[in-house]
């Protein structure tokens, strides 16, 4: 994240005219206006009200060129502001007539492809005005990209935030729960790494009604933050409370599959075939077969992992009973088995019943 200082002050955008003069040299045509030189446009800013606050945030675009003086070295953010009900003006030129720069931040070069973060901490607060944003770079010569300007935001009364939020690790995700923060009001839920960028997409698809959440696509093995908001609006630009109390919960895996059922065992010629129903766990790895022979110890057979419900077991003796189980294996490291199936005998026969290779 680019470390942000905020700053107060008029933006004065300098007007440079340009004379061309058409040096003709045997053909006839129109001047041409000349190659743009300064930094391309960054990215169309996002704008979110949080509480009391607005957060703008904008990727940072490739530089124009390899030279040194191409880099990117200064980033700005500029608000227009109307009270409520006022007509306002679609005119791009009204950045520089009442456009006011609420966050800058200069020095080293930027990175290109970096997510540039800006908190607005004292915005007009007027419930039904509006706040229009616009970004704009600078490369080391002072060259200015375009004005790119965000989606209007119509300020709102700041929201309650959600108390009592608490998660818990399952077999199906991490599972969310908070208490309401007022009625008929809904919520969104975010994720973010631990010790990692904030998350500017909630997890939930639109805001939610309920008072739960399972986060079912998360990654066992990492740990992660995750927070509820208050929401307001069904898509951007969001219009949120600030975050109720942050979560940490460690994604670990520590749920064995269930136990494999429907085990069946028929002799094929001088082998025996396995079936079992298999298992519908979106973290199978597959599944451990193991045998013993008489009242023999049990043992694991054939390959580590088994990926299908099926094994064919050639390494058996005429005459010899047999018993099978099966356990299911997940993607855990190291993986958590189930406990074993129901065991499944049989004796294989003196005349074998069937050919092992169809």
């Amino acid at each position: 994240m680019i470390p942000i200082r905020a700053v107060r002050g008029l933006l004065w955008v300098g007007a440079l005219g340009v004379s061309l003069l058409a040096v003709s040299c045997g053909k006839v045509g129109p001047p041409l206006p000349p190659e743009p030189r300064g930094p391309l446009a960054p990215e169309t800013p996002r704008v979110r009200q949080l509480g009391e606050r607005v957060l703008v945030s904008t990727r940072l675009p490739p530089t124009r060129g390899d030279k040194p003086h191409q880099e990117l070295s200064r980033i700005e953010l500029v608000r227009v502001d109307y009270p409520a009900g006022a007509n306002a003006s679609l005119d791009p030129d009204v950045f520089r007539r009442r456009g006011v720069i609420v966050g800058e931040w200069s020095g080293d070069p930027l990175e290109s492809g970096t997510l540039a973060r800006f908190v607005d901490e004292e915005p007009p607060g007027e419930v039904g005005g509006l706040l229009r944003y616009a970004v704009r770079l600078e490369d080391r010569r002072g060259r200015g990209s375009a004005l790119v300007v965000g989606s209007d935001l119509v300020w709102i009364a700041p929201l309650p935030a959600p108390g009592g939020v608490s998660g818990v690790a399952t077999a199906d995700g991490v599972r969310l729960r908070w208490n309401a923060a007022g009625d008929d009001v809904r919520y969104n839920v975010y994720r973010q790494p631990e010790n990692g960028p904030a998350s500017e997409q909630p997890l939930n698809t639109a805001p939610l009604s309920s008072l739960e959440y399972l986060d079912a696509s998360v990654e066992f093995g990492s740990t992660f933050i995750y927070e509820v908001r208050t929401s307001s609006s069904e898509s951007r630009p969001f219009r949120e409370s600030e975050s109720g109390t942050p979560v940490r919960i460690v994604a670990e895996d520590r749920f064995p599959p269930a136990s494999p059922d429907g085990l069946v065992a028929v002799q094929e010629g001088v082998a025996v075939r396995l079936f079992w129903n298999p298992n519908r766990e979106r973290d199978l790895a597959g599944y451990r077969i193991e045998r013993r022979a008489g009242d023999g110890p049990w043992k694991p057979v054939g390959p580590e992992i088994v990926t299908e419900s099926l094994y064919l077991d050639r390494d058996v003796r005429i005459g010899q009973r047999y018993g099978y189980r099966v356990l299911a294996l997940d993607r855990a490291d190291p993986p958590n088995a189930s406990a074993p199936s129901q065991a499944f005998e049989l004796d294989v026969a003196v005349e074998p019943v069937g050919d092992p290779s169809s």
